[in-house]
């Protein structure tokens, strides 16, 4: 079970990370982030993903490995040597508990530090000088969209361009479009201020045929780089500790709370589901669950995502939470283990539990 377990989360993890990856590739190409970001984000993206996928990859471990021993007949033998379905669901319990600790680790600690550390990357990337993703010979968007950029050519150091363009749509005031022979790079050393200036060139603004139209050819022109606000990232639901989202009275922070309750629990209820969701014919093969196990888990999955959703807006209460849909599945793996032993079987069990 340990073995699929981890050789399942594995897989999916690759290819999830293969999907940020090709997506941050692509920023890269369109020039939104620096090359140099791509890895962190990646990072820091795997630990979010890690929440989701270990619950997962646990049910589907559980799965292909009791699979097997249906499928090469061990489970009958270990049946007939006296083992029965308590002694299977005692491993997989034991397994789902594994799970627990660890996803409930990656809940607590590890995914809201995830989330902060991509809020501050985020800021960091909006901050940076958008000088460092130009590319010669392509045009370049400044994240709002305010600004677009065009040089034919950058010196080595990335301070100098030859035969640049540049747009800027203005607040309250008329567009402006530069064009010049020579633009570089430079800061005030006093204050931190970015300037491009340009020299030997043309400066247009406002919209040609309209009267407001100017057209000014200057020597050399400073342009300054609007600065952001440099305040402290603000702390999304994502990011808080567990602490503060007990004591937060704000919908969406309780709705985090349970999220972060109901994905450990998840993981334990999966492992246990996979117990009579296994049971195969020889014939049948390993794999012949597999597509049943997914048909199962989506609904599951998304029934979790969309009560986050109503706790959040107020539909559910809050003292209802994510409890339902953790109830239907219990049902689910009361009535496949029913089919199996009968419900005498069960009644006895509780009769002896008592």
């Amino acid at each position: 079970m340990l073995t699929n377990w981890f050789a399942v989360t594995t897989v999916l993890l690759v290819i999830m990370v293969g999907n940020v990856l090709a997506r941050s590739l692509g920023r890269v190409t369109e020039g939104t982030i620096a090359p140099d970001a791509v890895l962190a984000l990646v990072g820091v993206k795997s630990i979010s993903l890690l929440v989701t996928l270990i619950p997962l990859g646990l049910y589907l471990g559980v799965l292909l490995a009791l699979g097997r021993f249906y499928r090469d007949n061990e489970m009958s033998v270990m049946q007939a040597c006296g083992v029965g379905l308590k002694d299977i669901f005692r491993p997989a319990a034991i397994v789902g508990l594994a799970g627990v600790t660890l996803i409930s680790v990656l809940t607590v600690y590890a995914s809201p530090w995830s989330a902060r550390q991509e809020e501050v990357l985020k800021i960091e990337l909006a901050e940076q000088s958008g000088l460092g993703l130009l590319s010669a010979g392509r045009f370049i968007e400044s994240s709002n969209g305010d600004t677009v950029f065009f040089t034919q050519s950058i010196d080595p150091s990335r301070r100098q361009f030859e035969n640049v363009f540049m747009y800027r749509k203005r607040e309250e005031k008329l567009p402006a479009v530069d064009t010049a022979r020579f633009a570089s790079y430079q800061v005030d050393p006093d204050n931190g201020d970015e300037y491009l200036v340009f020299n030997e060139g043309q400066s247009s603004v406002g919209n040609p045929g309209e009267a407001e139209y100017t057209l000014t050819t200057f020597k050399r022109q400073g342009v300054l780089r609007q600065r952001r606000d440099s305040n402290a990232p603000q702390l999304r639901t994502r990011g808080k500790s567990l602490t503060q989202l007990w004591q937060s009275s704000d919908l969406a922070d309780r709705a985090e709370l349970q999220w972060r309750i109901s994905i450990p629990l998840a993981a334990l209820i999966l492992a246990l589901l996979a117990v009579p969701l296994s049971h195969t014919t020889p014939r049948q093969g390993r794999y012949a669950r597999i597509a049943l196990a997914i048909l199962i888990y989506i609904p599951y999955a998304n029934l979790l995502v969309l009560a986050r959703k109503w706790i959040a807006n107020g539909t559910n209460p809050v003292w209802i939470g994510l409890w339902p849909v953790h109830m239907m599945m219990l049902l689910l793996i009361i009535y496949l283990v029913s089919r199996r032993v009968g419900w005498r079987w069960l009644r006895m069990q509780g009769l002896k539990g008592l």
